[in-house]
């Protein structure tokens, strides 16, 4: 059975999710109607602290990826604007059965930036297709040859993996004692590159209502009206149901 599209969104949300909680406690995801995807390109916005940060997520089809231009418009303007915020998603996986296979589907997915695809949609076709070969890593455009380079999910949010512990439990002679063994079986390796969780300078996304000094060279989104007008003219008018919630106050993360 295929790894339909929502199936590996709903996926990644959650492991997502679950991996940013010791770090932030309300992580938040904001999801578009199927009109309003159309309009933006749009799938799913996740609002971490004051930065809000925008997917579109894809999936295979006979181990191929279609994009389609119109879309890739709108996130390339956002992208422009406010770097490293707006994500195209690829998994590795292609049927249910090979996703179900994996551990950890963040860290079998894969990022590449609105604004890094241009190169494959030269040309007056609507849409284009992409295969994924995450040996180089990159994805691939047949006609004409371009190679796209992407990043990992954990490059891109950090590494959330935990060390690899096991446990023994030994009772002793007395009934009311026994001996707990731990033992490391591999270890934990964190560079600059790979972090557990990204820096404060590293933080990236859309700027959204009060944020703190480090967007300050961003202009932040402040309103809907703020946030459509950044999707263009198109979006006005459209996309206000559901999106007040990205503007109203934010509780203090624990």
């Amino acid at each position: 059975m295929r790894f339909a599209e929502k199936s590996f969104e709903v996926r990644f949300c959650a492991a997502l999710s679950a991996a940013l909680m010791p770090f932030n406690r309300n992580p938040q995801w904001f999801g578009m109607t199927q009109a309003q995807e159309r309009i933006t390109g749009i799938d799913t916005m996740l609002r971490i602290g004051g930065h809000l940060v925008l997917f579109q997520f894809k999936a295979k089809s006979r181990e191929k990826f279609r994009l389609e231009k119109f879309q890739w418009r709108n996130l390339k303007r956002v992208s422009s604007r406010y770097p490293r915020s707006t994500f195209y998603v690829f998994p590795e996986a292609a049927d249910s059965k090979e996703a179900a296979s994996v551990d950890c589907i963040i860290r079998h997915s894969w990022f590449c930036s609105a604004a890094d695809l241009g190169t494959s949609f030269r040309g007056p076709a609507e849409t284009t297709t992409l295969t994924l070969d995450t040996s180089v890593p990159a994805l691939l455009k047949s006609r004409p040859r371009s190679s796209i380079p992407i990043e990992s999910a954990c490059q891109v949010f950090g590494c959330f993996c935990p060390p690899v512990f096991s446990a023994a439990f030994f009772p002793t002679r007395s009934a009311k004692h026994a001996v707990l063994f731990f033992s490391n079986k591999a270890r934990l390796s964190v560079s600059a590159d790979r972090p557990i969780m990204r820096t404060p300078e590293r933080i990236f996304g859309i700027p959204v209502g009060d944020v703190s000094e480090r967007a300050a060279d961003l202009a932040p989104i402040t309103s809907v009206g703020d946030f459509e007008q950044m999707l263009g003219d198109e979006a006005e008018s459209n996309l206000a149901p559901g999106l007040y919630g990205l503007f109203l106050p934010q509780a203090q993360n624990d």
